[in-house]
């Protein structure tokens, strides 16, 4: 298969921080919570990293488990990270301001043998994209960063 480029456009509101991506014909608000200057209308930016991580863990689980040979009764992925405002809102120079650690925790209701669930995990956790997009990839500018007149 080819490679495939995927693409959102996100655009301001207008209205505090909230912002609204625009994905094929899709559209998810994008907010913070009142805590960090938003309305609490939608998720707030790294609650989408984790909510993609989640959503990519589980779309390969019930794409491969057939092939694994395991039967799918359920499939639920906890996901969560560790991340202090300080950093982004530049109030400690030597925290970071993305996260310091995200953690998943990947539940499947299955009568398929025990050995089975685990090798399909195991394949899950090798190819997931998102998964290995965290562990680092170069992301540059690649337009200018202010438009218009």
């Amino acid at each position: 298969m080819a490679k495939q480029t995927f693409a959102s456009r996100v655009e301001w509101s207008g209205e505090g921080v909230r912002a609204v991506a625009h994905i094929r014909d899709k559209q998810i608000v994008i907010d913070e919570p009142p805590v960090l200057g938003g309305t609490d209308q939608g998720p707030n930016p790294v609650e989408l990293v984790l909510a993609a991580l989640g959503g990519c863990i589980s779309v390969l689980v019930s794409l491969l488990a057939k092939r694994h040979g395991v039967e799918l009764r359920g499939v639920t992925i906890d996901v969560e990270g560790d991340l202090d405002p300080d950093g982004f809102l530049e109030k400690a120079p030597d925290v970071r301001p993305g996260f310091q650690e995200i953690r998943y925790r990947i539940a499947i209701d299955s009568p398929s043998a025990a050995d089975r669930v685990r090798a399909l995990i195991e394949h899950v956790e090798r190819i997931c994209p998102v998964k290995d997009t965290l562990r680092g990839v170069p992301t540059l500018a690649v337009s200018p960063a202010q438009s218009g007149r």
